[in-house]
């Protein structure tokens, strides 16, 4: 059982990513329940299953794009300095942290283009099985 146990292990940084588009799914599709019933004269012809391949698509490139724009590197500007200015911090340990944080940066960066990917993917597939 241990055995199974260890071959079935998830990351944690997967099971994130699962959760995070498990929820946009679950808020998309209620979203687009609540616009069809409330606003059906705006949206006269759309079905709900549209306009949650609709919603799916823009968050998706929008979260995809702020993603990349992360992972670029584009975002040193942003970057506060943090380090305690004084004679025992030395130049290393500030590369040091500078480096640590751009890794950071490049995971989150990655994480947000994948989490994209997905709600784009998803539109896709929503799209071409229902509509």
């Amino acid at each position: 059982m241990a055995r199974i146990k260890e071959h079935l292990k998830i990351s944690k940084r997967t099971r994130n990513i699962v959760l995070v588009f498990l929820l946009i799914l679950i808020s998309d599709f209620l979203a687009a329940g609540v616009w069809t019933s409330l606003l059906h004269g705006c949206f006269f012809g759309w079905s709900q299953t549209l306009i949650t391949c609709d919603l799916l698509f823009f968050e998706g490139a929008i979260i995809f794009a702020i993603g990349a724009f992360l992972a670029s590197g584009i975002t040193w500007f942003l970057r506060v300095s943090r380090h305690p200015r004084g004679r025992d911090y030395g130049e290393e340990k500030r590369d040091n942290d500078i480096k640590k944080s751009r890794k950071k940066q490049l995971r989150t960066g990655m994480f947000m283009m994948i989490l994209g990917a997905m709600l784009i993917g998803s539109s896709v597939t929503i799209g071409q099985l229902f509509l």
